[in-house]
């Protein structure tokens, strides 16, 4: 745990500190994947900054939806007590699902607003996002959010600021070696050729899985509920089954190799 980092008088968030190292990874890696196709980095740049735009916006407004009815009522803070009001819904506070479809929106209107086709566009585009995904992760665990429930007797855990000194599962870590995995194969499959629109359905399939899985295992109440499910878990189910739907429709076309 380690929530804030001291250097040279400075006091910086981990959390934001690995954002922002995931989103240079990320970048670099998309860089040089435009670089060894040929394209003309652009246009596809343009399109990376509307998604990162799109990814915060999208995963604030999710985390703010199941919340909606208690910022109405706290809206006079903002002429009243703004810091209150900064603290409890402008700091933090993101959901990864909100971010994505966030992004992946914001790069579907780009692409349209510049009469681009999304599959190629977005080829070298997705795989950076489970390595962006990765590093936010370690975030989490530094800053202790996202935390797990409480580590089985005899296990090794890690513990939350948020959660008292109890150990608890490193879900975040768990996540976090997923994502690479996920990025590992949709490297594999872009330099074999795939297109953006079928490596975005793989990623969300096997992706949908894993974090409907790990949600068993937070412990943090901050992730809205639906029913017994919890607000990812649903959106896991609706974004596998879109894409399964999808991967199935193409499953006669001849995937491109190198």
């Amino acid at each position: 745990m380690l929530p804030f980092l001291s250097l040279g008088g400075w006091t910086l968030p981990t959390y934001s500190l690995m954002i922002l190292l995931g989103a240079a990874a990320a970048w670099l890696y998309f860089h040089r994947r435009l670089r060894l196709l040929g394209e003309n980095p652009g246009q596809a740049e343009q399109a990376f900054w509307f998604a990162l735009l799109g990814a915060l916006a999208g995963a604030k407004l999710l985390y703010l939806l199941p919340r909606l009815p208690q910022l109405l009522a706290d809206l006079p803070l903002v002429l009243e007590q703004r810091e209150v009001f900064a603290a409890r819904y402008l700091t933090g506070g993101f959901v990864f699902y909100g971010g994505l479809l966030g992004a992946l929106g914001a790069v579907a209107l780009f692409c349209r607003l510049r009469r681009l086709p999304f599959a190629r566009l977005t080829a070298p585009l997705i795989p950076a996002i489970p390595l962006f995904h990765a590093f936010g992760r370690v975030g989490c665990l530094l800053a202790g959010c996202c935390y797990g429930i409480a580590a089985p007797a005899g296990c090794r855990g890690v513990t939350s600021v948020l959660a008292g000194q109890t150990a608890l599962v490193p879900v975040q870590l768990y996540e976090c070696l997923g994502c690479l995995l996920l990025f590992l194969l949709l490297d594999r499959l872009a330099r074999r050729g795939w297109q953006g629109d079928r490596l975005l359905a793989v990623y969300l399939c096997l992706y949908a899985p894993l974090r409907f899985g790990l949600e068993f295992l937070r412990g943090d109440a901050a992730r809205g509920f639906l029913g017994p499910l919890s607000t990812s878990q649903v959106l896991a189910l609706v974004t596998f089954a879109a894409a399964l739907v999808f991967l199935l429709r193409q499953r006669r076309r001849p995937h491109p190799t190198s």
